[in-house]
């Protein structure tokens, strides 16, 4: 039974198909290059959030014959991800609902833990890193990367894109989380009881044709049928007209022959001396 803690969180996107879909393209190499070099065969690993688990399979491969779970308060997605497993036929690869604020693991259980684009959508995310601190060995390692949508930009301008990019910030508000999780990173850190960190930046672009086209796509199936559209018609910031409107302008913009969207992440190495 999920707890309160793990019930009062909304995320915004849903399970959608089109929102799995995506997020099933994430790799370890594309979405955790920045932690990968602290992985060596042989280390436990727990990954927060895992969705449908693209990115927990490649830490499998990486550590293995060491333990991998990955852990989603969503058994929908759970159910995806071990169908995952179960066609890599990883003997040391799991997936298992589980809320980050009351797992059930035992303190100092990994060696390493991460976590991708999870605390930008948490009324808590502070106490969801000191969860993850309790959970590692001393020495072991956090990698946690997450988004900030005030640093989107995209060409050329659009009222779609600028409505996307605002209705975003303003459901996440609504659900008690914060859109610019990127920026606030260090300071969650060090409030959750980290000392030594290492932060980097990467961005994540879309500057062909294909790329653009594609965006455009996924922003279009989320205004119309995704957990975000939802969300917003719900909370009356949008209409079924509004949402459709949008969608158009949107494949519109992505098949603009000039069309370019950016935005960056923010990576966190932590260590638990």
């Amino acid at each position: 039974m999920p707890s309160a803690a793990a019930a009062s969180e909304t995320y915004q996107l849903g399970h959608h198909p089109s929102v799995v879909a995506r997020h099933a393209k994430r790799t370890a190499e594309t979405a955790a290059a920045f932690f990968l070099p602290f992985l060596k065969p042989g280390v436990r690993v727990l990954d927060v959030g895992c969705g449908p688990g693209s990115i927990t399979s490649g830490f499998a491969q990486r550590v293995a014959p060491g333990e991998t779970i990955g852990i989603d308060a969503s058994s929908d997605v759970i159910e995806i991800a071990s169908s995952l497993a179960g066609a890599t036929t990883a003997r040391n690869l799991t997936f298992e609902v589980g809320s980050i604020y009351e797992p059930r693991f035992a303190a100092g259980t990994f060696d390493a833990v991460f976590s991708h684009q999870v605390l930008q959508h948490l009324r808590r995310p502070v106490d969801a890193l000191r969860q993850m601190r309790a959970l590692l060995a001393p020495g072991g390692v956090l990698g946690v990367r997450v988004v900030d949508w005030g640093s989107a930009i995209f060409y050329p301008e659009s009222e779609a894109m600028r409505r996307f990019v605002a209705l975003q910030s303003d459901l996440a508000m609504r659900n008690g989380a914060e859109p610019n999780a990127g920026r606030y990173l260090r300071r969650w850190f060090r409030e959750a009881g980290f000392g030594e960190t290492r932060l980097t930046t990467s961005t994540e672009s879309d500057a062909d044709p294909d790329a653009t086209r594609a965006r455009a796509e996924m922003l279009a199936e989320w205004w119309l049928r995704s957990g975000f559209a939802d969300r917003a018609l719900e909370c009356g910031i949008a209409t079924r007209p509004d949402l459709e409107s949008i969608a158009a302008a949107c494949r519109a913009w992505g098949r603009d022959p000039d069309a370019f969207f950016c935005f960056s992440h923010t990576e966190v190495v932590a260590w638990k001396r």
